[in-house]
């Protein structure tokens, strides 16, 4: 084949063709990594999607440069995969392959900068252009970086351009490998001691420098004791550096390294499988029953009823019948506790993939996972871009979760509905579970599309949480503590249990304000106002990081009366900390969870019973499974209910539903709901534990309104730096589509719910349509409307986004 087809990792549609030179043309392979040149110079790793013989007419090809492994690292099913994200999410291929690929595999090349062999005439160069040719006397190429050490930056540029026209210099594009393996340097004993005469001999040649000596001997201990190879630094700690290095250098000992992943390996006992209960034993059944029948299954489990047993079990079987499974989770934080689980049950065949991890040991995993080493794959939504192979079944747990759902960058996938193409490609079985299906689940249970399997009680037969609704219109100890919580907290304290309080907000207060002038601190890039943070005394934007210090008077009239209003969960800790001062409180939000194994530190404590009362946000609800927490305390539950969002109240009955389910999960407990309206009707279907009760008013409302799961949602969002260009790019593409598409399907353009982030402004438009009918015209009609908006050069900075099945 003369030609192929890359996917380059660029904000690009489609595929790019580039000639192929003869002596690769035999080498070349779908899923290898080239570096091709794109523009003008620049180099980037493309992947191969397909090989043809098909000269393009329009343009010139360029040629392959070289290619980075003699063997693909991207599977023909997996491009196939990306394709299919691209066209359903109406987002460029390349964006697809620059998020699902691991960074340190996509190589962009570096300017580096060389002198040429014209004589300097140093009297006609300035100051910095000095600079820059006596560094490029010293070293032959400097890159950008390099030149930033003595250089401001603001100078670089000028001075390089100076220098290429009086050609002094020229410029090259480098490809900088950024994966790196892990070595580990070993020593052995030189082979011909191997021989008795000869090594009895050495010793006495070495008897003269007895620290020599004396680490040879340890040496050959070490070797006898472990029958491995002896890693160098064992023998440096036990002797010294110095020592080491001189039994080398007289050729006794030999150094070589060897390639290790970075992962940790496990090492422990393995568990076997628990017995099930009777409920257990029937759901089982009756889920490989329904598979029989349907490709998806929905179990419908209440918390602590088992459900991750069932799964190990499901997979198990696979194993046996030598096929692999994929077990999605929605937050980290959950994959950190039930990693150890399944590791204790399926040892070193567990592969786990998920943001955390550094970008090294994610390309060791997604080789791992191409070379077939795993049986089992956990981890998070971006595992589902993994090369898999041979996978049988994909468990996707807590499917309800938001988190599920990409939204910061492109694509903005939905992992849990993206699994049923990786299903159908593997021929693979699906499993959804959840305590508070989906909507659209229930959707498709109802509409034939998906088996339903329900698991109804607890294992062990132990009772749901006892729930109770407390006013916050009666008075309160402090102003989100009520008398009735206190209480409570103060009795799970002297039984030696454990407390979770659960409040949706980070942060001490959402506002600050003046009480003389009414003026609240906003972000210059935001329209919102910043929240407070009390352990740094900072304000800070939420959307866009802007941070500034908390201020000593009122910005706007300098006065001093300023207030913080509203809550957050450092001011939640503060209270706690002052009502009960002998407890060991922990907070769980994304300002405590930053660092890389803070989620197994804090696990580790409250498993240790070193933490008596945990403050969280979200992170709190999703599957944490701890022994003695007796109590669960819901600080405000109403500000769940107030979201300007169509789902509003299915997430508010998720979340509680969730966070309640923490509580007692080896003997009944406790969950009290703090809230301003106990009689709302919305309570109730929580305190009863009746979700299908819920599910039928919420769907009967999302009929009515034209919503999920009857209708199907795209939403464009429109950004720009200037007002009025956004406002009428928005209009323009709004007015064309209104031509095939009528009010009520059509919403908008209104401004965003913030209307301003991160100094761009924001319109929206919101589509909808049958979710029985084929969404090609509607997406045709917006790639169209697009097009011609970006046809008019005016508008060709407005940015616009697509988001199918928005969240």
């Amino acid at each position: 084949m003369e030609f192929a087809n890359v996917i380059i990792p660029l904000s690009l549609d489609g595929v790019f063709t580039y000639h192929i030179p003869k002596e690769l043309q035999n080498h070349i392979q779908i899923g290898q990594r080239v570096v091709v040149s794109f523009g003008e110079k620049k180099l980037y790793t493309a992947i191969v999607e397909s090989l043809h013989n098909k000269n393009p007419e329009l343009y010139k090809t360029k040629e392959i440069y070289s290619i980075l492994e003699d063997y693909p690292l991207v599977t023909q099913k997996l491009i196939e995969f990306w394709k299919w994200i691209a066209e359903y999410y109406m987002c460029p291929l390349g964006d697809v392959y620059r998020n699902a690929f691991p960074t340190a595999l996509k190589l962009e090349s570096e300017t580096f900068i060389r002198k040429t062999s014209q004589n300097i005439s140093w009297e006609d160069l300035d100051e910095k252009e000095t600079f820059v040719m006596q560094n490029l006397e010293i070293k032959t190429s400097i890159n950008l970086k390099e030149i930033e050490a003595f250089l401001a930056k603001k100078y670089i540029i000028p001075s390089i351009k100076s220098l290429y026209e009086k050609k002094l210099i020229e410029l090259d594009e480098q490809i900088i490998e950024k994966y790196k393996p892990k070595k580990i340097t070993y020593v052995k004993l030189n082979p011909i001691f191997e021989n008795s005469e000869i090594f009895q001999k050495a010793l006495v040649d070495i008897n003269r420098a007895e620290k020599q000596r004396e680490a040879l001997l340890l040496f050959i201990k070490m070797q006898q004791q472990r029958a491995t190879f002896i890693q160098k630094k064992m023998l440096v700690e036990q002797s010294s550096p110095s020592v080491v290095k001189s039994l080398i250098e007289k050729k006794y000992l030999q150094e070589f390294q060897l390639q290790k992943d970075r992962l940790e390996e496990y090492d422990d006992h393995i568990e076997d499988s628990y017995k099930l209960s009777s409920a257990q034993s029937e759901v089982l059944n009756e889920i490989e029953n329904q598979f029989q029948i349907y490709s998806t299954v929905l179990l419908h489990g209440v918390t602590s009823s088992g459900k991750t047993e069932l799964y190990f079990q499901l997979i198990e079987k696979q194993i046996l019948n030598s096929r692999n499974s994929l077990f999605l989770l929605p937050e980290i934080s959950i994959t950190t506790q039930l990693v150890t689980k399944i590791k204790k049950r399926f040892g070193d065949e567990v592969g786990v993939y998920h943001s955390k991890l550094s970008q090294n040991e994610r390309v060791e995993v997604w080789k791992n996972t191409l070379d077939n080493k795993y049986k089992v794959i956990i981890g998070a939504r971006s595992s589902i871009f993994l090369p898999l192979y041979n996978i049988g079944l994909i468990i996707v747990d807590e499917e309800h979760d938001s988190s599920y759902k990409q939204t910061e960058i492109k694509p903005f996938y939905q992992a849990r509905d993206c699994v049923q193409i990786l299903a159908r490609q593997n021929d693979a079985k699906v499993l959804l579970g959840s305590a508070t299906p989906s909507m659209e689940s229930f959707y498709n249970c109802e509409q034939g599309k998906f088996g339903l399997v329900e698991l109804k009680e607890r294992f062990g037969n132990i009772k749901l949480p006892e729930i109770e609704m407390v006013s916050l219109c009666k008075p309160t100890l402090t102003p989100n503590i009520s008398y009735r919580l206190q209480e409570e907290i103060h009795q799970c304290l002297t039984d030696k249990k454990q407390v979770i309080l659960f409040h949706n907000r980070r942060g001490f207060s959402p506002i600050l304000e003046c009480n003389n002038c009414g003026h609240s601190p906003t972000c210059p890039n935001c329209d919102v106002t910043l929240t407070y943070h009390k352990v740094s005394s900072t304000l800070r934007c939420h959307y866009c990081g802007y941070i500034m210090a908390f201020p000593n008077s009122c910005p706007s009239c300098h006065s001093h009366a300023l207030e913080t209003k509203g809550i957050g969960t450092q001011q939640i800790e503060e209270e706690v900390k002052h009502l009960f001062p002998d407890a060991k409180i922990a907070r769980m939000d994304v300002d405590t969870m930053k660092r890389k194994h803070a989620y197994e530190i804090l696990f580790e404590n409250m498993a240790l019973k070193e933490i008596d009362i945990l403050i969280g946000t979200q992170m709190v609800t999703k599957g944490l499974d701890f022994e003695e927490v007796q109590l669960v305390g819901i600080i405000r539950s109403d500000s769940l209910l107030n979201l300007p969002n169509f789902r509003a109240e299915e997430k508010a009955l998720q979340l509680l539903t969730q966070v309640s389910g923490r509580a007692g999960r080896r003997k009944e407990g406790k969950v009290l709901i703090q809230t301003f309206d106990p009689e709302n009707p919305f309570y109730f279907f929580i305190k009863e534990n009746n979700y299908h009760l819920a599910k039928e008013g919420i769907l009967r409302e999302r009929k009515e309104y034209l919503y999920p799961p009857y209708f199907r949602l795209i939403e464009l969002t429109f950004k720009h730096k200037n007002n009025e260009k956004v406002k009428k790019a928005a209009n323009i593409v709004g007015d064309y589509l209104k031509n095939y598409i009528q009010e009520p399907l059509i919403l908008g353009p209104e401004e965003g719910l913030i209307p301003r982030i991160n100094n761009q402004f924001i319109y929206k438009i919101l589509l909808k349509y049958t979710a029985t009918k084929s969404t090609k015209n509607s997406k045709k009609y917006i790639k169209e409307a697009i097009s011609k908006l970006h046809s008019l050069s005016s508008f060709r900075s407005v940015k616009i986004d697509v988001d199918v099945d928005p969240s």
